[in-house]
Parts: structure tokens; sequence; C-alpha cells
């Protein structure tokens, strides 16, 4: 039995090795050009490594713009569990990441394989082998290959649904049926784990609806317990982004432009093929922005189609039908019948990916190709009518390809649309001897998961792989960078952005004043940032830049600016003399109301940033004096400065305001005030004293009181529990259509 229940995995995991040869055998990575794994999620989880490797668990990362709260971007996925082996590893090798990366999709098929497997699905090998297969190779899988967060959302789906039905039908084990869906919440990515948790819970509305009606209140009480455990235990995550998410660029996005990630009708077609708009960042020509189909595989799509179907008797498969309907449409957005009632719902509206919701499709489909093969092997008059089917389907795929593909651009997008029509009809074509002769042999039965597991090796495997780029040698340059004890910012020219990443700069070590593309960067320390016209405007000198890295032979910014390293080969470093020191004081302050107020008076040409602060709603200064500032420490989480100054001061600190921000003069708490329009400041009168600032979220610390008293509910009741039904878990109730 032991040896039974390692075939998913170890299937799974050979599936997926092929599936991934490229990277495995080749020394390739994924995605093309880095995508977020390597462009935002690498240089952070350094980051996070680095200053464990110092005793730290980091909340604030200060090489990031001005500083930006990463235990606040759900997305860099500081708590998911799945990202902690990394982080104890320092510094992260490269195979580590790719490891990583892969990890979502073999969950994801051994979580489909055990549900599929489990006492509601009762399915065989072979046809829980081929919804594995379907589900950890599909299309969403792939596209997010360069973002883990998503595909652990994913990959949690299978084990999620595997909890509602063990709530369902059991008492015991309370704690480790949440856990899944915690770990569904905890993934890092809130799009993913909104849509899957809807999915949750029309499930457990409809399990809990199934006859009998009796006992309905205690199905109802054991998910409502499920889900407040793991809702609790999520708190961690949910808290500190729903700080966050009022700040951030996303939320100050005009709705009109989030509007743009949802599924014209013809996507439909990819289900069939997803080369008829063109596979992944190098290929797709759609004029709406690259969408992750629902493709699984045409072989998985032909036995879907006999499985919901001959099935269709069952409540598990009407609910199958009721979830794929339902997700189709929502993926449709403002292009389907739903697209009213996204409009008017602003949460739904915001979140304007609703294509994404074609993991739900794709989870729907490879659980209806498993029961189509699991149907099919039992019937023969049903694997004679799909044959005569498929027969005919490909005939018409064959014949009608390139009509349907009319209106694909000319060139290599028409032909290779045309080419993956008929290489799905020639995928129906195959499929007909294994129907023909199923139950003759062993082979033939195994034909149909060998077609699959071919199908989508060969059409995904090179799709979002590439070698491994040579990175620029700039060594010497960075050598030149070090060698300066100061502390201090580097810029990097937008037009040098590709040749030498603001990233790479962030793991060798400095601090940099710009973000990663992520849109739950904070808006008003960018919106700063790039209102700034040049390096020579007063609002500059905030950012603490001392070294601008420039296109080669570029020329002088500006008075002030000039060139000090030109023997890198594609770059040169420019130091400019303007720039403040990252902490000073200012004797007199100008008081606002809002940001606005702010910005724009520190975009003034005229104003003097070494001389007057603007602070929102804060003290009035008229001061003058001189002062002296020791840097006594200054970390990632908090910071300490000696300050010595005849007159009171503002203590400026050229890094981000943010709620969580706490500070104490001579061990006393005093206010952070917003200050020039982005940064910190703190009032310190007269005399020598120690100022202090450390970052501590309330929210962090409310969100894990929480999970740390669910944790410590479900692990009574599943101890309680445990004892109380000393035969095992309780029989699922008479009468439950499965």
């Amino acid at each position: 039995m032991r040896r039974k229940h390692l075939v998913g995995p170890v299937v799974i995991g050979a599936v997926l090795f092929l599936y991934l040869w490229p990277v495995w055998l080749l020394g390739y990575r994924f995605p093309l050009g880095g995508g977020d794994l390597w462009g935002q999620l690498y240089p952070v989880w350094s980051f996070v490594s680095e200053w464990l490797h110092r005793g730290v668990f980091p909340l604030w990362n200060n090489r990031l713009m001005g500083g930006d709260p990463i235990i606040a971007e759900s997305q860099y996925g500081l708590l998911n569990p799945l990202n902690w082996p990394l982080f104890l590893v320092y510094p992260i090798p490269r195979w580590a990441v790719l490891l990583r990366g892969s990890l979502p999709l073999f969950i994801g098929g051994v979580g489909m394989y055990v549900l599929l497997r489990s006492p509601r699905w009762r399915l065989g090998y072979g046809a829980a082998a081929i919804g594995a297969a379907a589900y950890a190779l599909s299309d969403p899988f792939l596209t997010h290959l360069g973002h883990p967060q998503i595909n652990d959302g994913l990959a949690w789906l299978p084990w999620s649904f595997l909890a509602v039905d063990r709530a369902v039908e059991h008492r015991r084990w309370v704690l480790w049926t949440a856990l899944p869906v915690a770990m569904l919440g905890l993934c890092g990515h809130i799009q993913t784990a909104l849509l899957g948790a809807a999915a949750l819970v029309l499930y457990a509305l409809w399990r809990c609806l199934e006859p009998p009606l009796a006992s309905a209140p205690r199905r109802l009480g054991s998910l409502l317990l499920t889900g407040g455990i793991a809702l609790s235990m999520t708190l961690p995550v949910l808290l500190p982004a729903l700080e966050r998410y009022p700040l951030s660029d996303r939320a100050g996005t005009p709705l009109l432009l989030v509007r743009g990630y949802h599924w014209p009708p013809e996507m439909l077609i990819d289900l069939l093929s997803p080369w008829f708009h063109g596979r992944g960042v190098r290929y797709f020509w759609g004029d709406w922005g690259r969408i992750e189909s629902a493709y699984v595989g045409a072989v998985a799509l032909y036995l879907a189609v006999p499985g919901l179907l001959a099935d269709v008797r069952r409540s598990r498969t009407r609910f199958l039908w009721l979830l794929g309907g339902l997700s189709v449409l929502f993926a449709l957005g403002f292009n389907g019948p739903l697209g009213p009632m996204i409009a008017r719902v602003e949460l739904l509206a915001r979140m304007g990916k609703t294509g994404r919701a074609a993991y739900l499709v794709s989870f729907t489909l490879a659980v209806g190709a498993a029961l189509g093969f699991h149907h099919l092997r039992g019937s023969g008059r049903l694997r004679r009518i799909l044959a005569l089917s498929l027969a005919g389907v490909g005939l018409l795929l064959w014949a009608t390809a390139p009509w349907l593909a009319a209106r694909v651009p000319s060139g290599d997008p028409f032909l290779r649309a045309v080419g993956g029509l008929r290489a799905a009809a020639l995928l129906a074509w195959a499929l007909i001897p294994a129907l023909l002769f199923f139950s003759n042999h062993v082979l033939w039965r195994a034909f149909p998961l060998v077609l699959l597991v071919a199908e989508l090796v060969a059409s995904g495997s090179l799709v979002e792989v590439e070698p491994v780029p040579v990175p620029a040698d700039h060594e010497a340059a960075l050598a030149f960078l070090q060698a300066d004890p100061g502390w201090f910012r580097v810029d990097v020219d937008p037009e040098v952005r590709n040749l030498w990443p603001p990233a790479a700069l962030q793991m060798a070590g400095f601090e940099v004043p710009q973000g990663t593309g992520d849109p739950m960067e904070l808006r008003e320390f960018n919106v700063l940032r790039w209102s700034i016209p040049s390096a020579t405007s007063p609002a500059y000198r905030l950012l603490g830049v001392k070294y601008i890295i420039v296109p080669k032979g570029a020329p002088v910014g500006g008075e002030g600016i000039w060139p000090v390293f030109v023997d890198d080969p594609t770059v040169d470093v420019h130091l400019n003399t303007l720039a403040l020191p990252r902490v000073w004081l200012v004797y007199r302050t100008e008081v606002v109301a809002d940001y606005g107020e702010a910005l724009e008076r520190v975009l003034d040409e005229d104003f003097r940033p070494e001389e007057v602060a603007v602070v929102q709603g804060g003290p009035r200064l008229e001061e003058k004096g001189a002062g002296r500032i020791e840097v006594g420490y200054y970390g990632s989480n908090r910071l300490a400065v000696y300050v010595e100054t005849d007159a009171p001061a503002l203590l400026v600190l050229s890094d981000t305001f943010y709620p969580g921000w706490r500070a104490a003069v001579d061990g006393e708490p005093s206010p952070i005030y917003q200050t020039d329009a982005a940064f910190r400041g703190v009032l310190v009168p007269a005399g020598r004293h120690r100022v202090e600032m450390w970052f501590s979220p309330r929210s962090l610390w409310r969100g894990l009181g929480a999970a740390g008293v669910a944790l410590l509910i479900g692990l009574v009741l599943t101890v309680v529990r445990g004892r109380g039904s000393p035969g095992g878990p309780n029989r699922r109730p008479g009468g439950i259509t499965p």
C-alpha cells in the first residue's frame, strides 16, 4: 500500500522532469527576460536571506526606492512557508530558485492526483494521473513560471477542495484540514487567492446542500470552523497587505486603466491550441495583451467532453459544470455578460485581470479529463462513440484551420495558428486506435496519458525558458563604488537599466531610489521620484544620490555633476556633488495640509531642502542653529543616530514615510512627521540626544496574534476530537451522492 501511495508523486515528478528538461539538462532558466522571478523576487529574497544570515528577519527593505515595507507586499512571500528554505541559504544559488519555481507544479499535480483518488471521486490510478498531468502542465502554470507566488495559489487549489471534503465528511484532524486552505491564502498573490477562495466557498455551499439536508447544519458548522481557522492563519499576510494597498500605485490607478486583462471570446479557441494566438511573450500577437489561456492539452479536452457528459448525473460533476461555466464568464470580464456586475463592484473592477480565472477552467477540464478516462475504460460503447466523433472532429479541424485563422496576422503567426489547429486534428486521430483497442492491453490504456504528456511537453517545454544570459562585466565600476565608505544611494539612468539593472546594485549592497516595477510600490514616493525634472533640481537632492550610472559618454548632467569613472565598457559613473546626506538637520519648517501641497512646494525650483523642511501637520520652526549627527546603527528594521544641536531642529531622514515606523528621542516616544512630501522627520530639542526609529507594524502583530490563537484552537480541537473518535474518522452521512 505504501508503494501505491508513491505512484502519483513519482509519475508527476517524472512528467515535470520531462516538461522542464531544458532547465535540468541544458542549464536554461525561466522565464524569458527574467520576469518577476529574477527582476522582483530574487533581489528581495536575497536581501531577506542576507539579513537572516545576520540574525535579523527583515520587515523593511532599505535598498529599494526610499525603503519598502516588504512584509506588507504579499507577493514577495516573506510569510509563505515554501520560500523559507530559500531564506535559510545565503547566498541563494540559481538552481534553488529554479527548483522553487518548479515546486508549485509538483504540489498542484500531486494534489490533483490525491483529490481524484479520494473517497469523493474514487478514480483509478490511470485516470488520476491524467487529471494530475493535465492540471500541472496547464497553461496557467506555464504562464506564471516566473511568478511562483501565483502558481502557489494554483497548486493549493486541489488540496483545498480535498480539505472541504474532509471537513464535510469527518470530525477529526481539524487543523490539518484547515492548513491547505490557509496555504492558499498565504501564497502571497491576493487575486489568485480570492479566485480560489470564491471557488471553495461555492463548493462548500454545494456540499452543504447535498442530501440528506438534515445533516446540513453539522456540515456547515464544520466548514465554518475550518474556514475560520484557515482565514485567521492568513491574517499576518492579509492585514499588512490591506494597510499597504491604499498607499500603492495600484490603488491610485484610474479604473479605466485597469480594464485590460479580460478574455476576448475568441480566446476560447486556444483551448484546442494556445498557438492560435501565440504562446509565450515571444509569439503572442493579440492586441489585448498576453492572457493565459485555460489550455490543458487537446487530448485532455477530448477526454473531458465525454467525462463531463457521462458523469453529469452525479452531484460532483454538476458542480464542475457550474464552476467551469462561472469561471469562463468571469474570465471574459467586460467582454462577457458579467461585465456590468464587475464594473459596479469596485473590488472586482480593481482586480482588473479577470482573465486569471482561466486556472479554474483548467482545473475543471483536468478533472473532466480524468472522469473521461474513467468512463471510457468501463464502456466500450462510449469508446466507439468518441472514436467516431474524433474522426469527424479531426477532419473538420484539418479542413477549416486556414479559415479559422483568417484573422491571424500573416507570416509566422498564421503558420503557427494553422499548425496548432492541425496538430489538434492529428491528436484526435491518434486517440482513435487507443479507444478501439482500449481493453485489450495495458499499453493501450496507458496510451492517452503518454499522448497527453507528449503533447504538453512538445508544445510547452521551450516556451518560457532561455539560456542563462551572460551578465555584463561591471566589476571595475562596482569596485569603485564599493571603495566609497559613505552612506549614499546610487541611481541608474533609465537608458541603461537593461545594461546595469538597479536590482543588481541592490544585491551588491547598494540602495537605489527605484523600484522593480511592482504595481504595489508606494505611490507617494514614486510620484515624487518621477516628478523631479532633472538631477540638478532641488528635490533630487533629497534622494541622497551620490553616484549616477549613465550611458557611455553621456554629457555632464549639469552643474555639480561630472564623470568620475569611465573605465567600464558600457556605462559611466557620474558624481553628484549636490546630494544631501542621508540624514540632516533643519531649523525652519513650512507646515502644509496634505501631500499635494507638499509635493508642489518640494518641486519648486526655489526650494532649499538643506535650509527648510516641508512638514505635513507637523511643528512650525523658525530657528537658527547648528548641529552635528553621528550614525550609530542603520539596518533593515531600525536605526539609531546621535544628534547634537544648539537649537530645536527637525531631524530629516531621506527614507520613505510609512505607517508602522516608531520613533523615540532618548527613549521617550516621539511622533514621526511626513516631511518633504515622502520622507520622515523627528523633532529634536536642543542638546545631545539619541534618536531611534524602528519598524513595528501593528497590522503584522495583530495578524500574528490571530494566527497564533487559531493555531492553538485548531491544535486543541484536533487532539480532543482525535481522542473522542478512537475508531477513526466518522462515517460519511448516508445518502450523500458522491
